[in-house]
């Protein structure tokens, strides 16, 4: 009996903690992610990989208040990026149509208390209302493959012969890159 109580309270916590790291998050609705956590948003996968932290510990006094970044990795059906937000600089970026913003990041650092293991990151994540899309090199320096870029809606995608790198071109100048042999995409 006693060893079925233990077996029971073993699946529990298990369960419990599997829970825990498949929370589903909706869009802006900040939400709490822990280091080395994944978690989803709509249709992307973030996981808060990465802590700089230089704030002045609680328990010292500085003359400066220091500040924390932290690195997260941003999936997508399409690309894989790279973002670090920074507390009282850069806080929002940009992924796709996504507007990503750092809120706080807990706890704060003590002289006297390793806490690189229980860092918390509070961040948001919201549709961008503008629909911000980045310039196509941009997105091919992020780790977007060329034929994946995405365009704004009155440009289409042609990809240079050179060096395979993305443009975003009116569908006319499409057609005067095509006959320059500047591209080779007819579609």
């Amino acid at each position: 009996m006693k060893y079925l109580v233990i077996f029971l309270i073993l699946i529990g916590t298990v369960g419990f903690s599997f829970a825990l790291e498949s929370k589903e998050i909706t869009l802006d609705d900040p939400f709490m992610i822990k280091i080395h956590q994944t978690l989803s948003v709509d249709n992307l996968a973030v996981t808060f990989s990465k802590i700089e932290d230089s704030r002045c510990p609680s328990d010292v006094t500085c003359v400066w208040e220091g500040r924390a970044s932290v690195t997260l990795d941003i999936y997508d059906q399409k690309q894989h990026q790279t973002i670090m937000l920074t507390t009282g600089e850069n806080t929002t970026s940009y992924v796709d149509s996504y507007k990503i913003n750092l809120i706080d990041i807990l706890p704060y650092p003590t002289s006297s208390k390793d806490i690189s293991e229980e860092y918390v990151a509070t961040i948001s994540v919201s549709k961008n209302k503008n629909e911000i899309v980045l310039p196509p090199l941009k997105q091919s320096k992020n780790g977007v493959k060329s034929d994946l870029v995405s365009c704004r809606p009155w440009l289409v995608l042609i990809i240079k012969n050179t060096d395979s790198s993305p443009a975003c071109v009116k569908l006319e100048t499409k057609a005067r890159l095509f006959e320059r042999g500047w591209t080779t995409d007819t579609t």
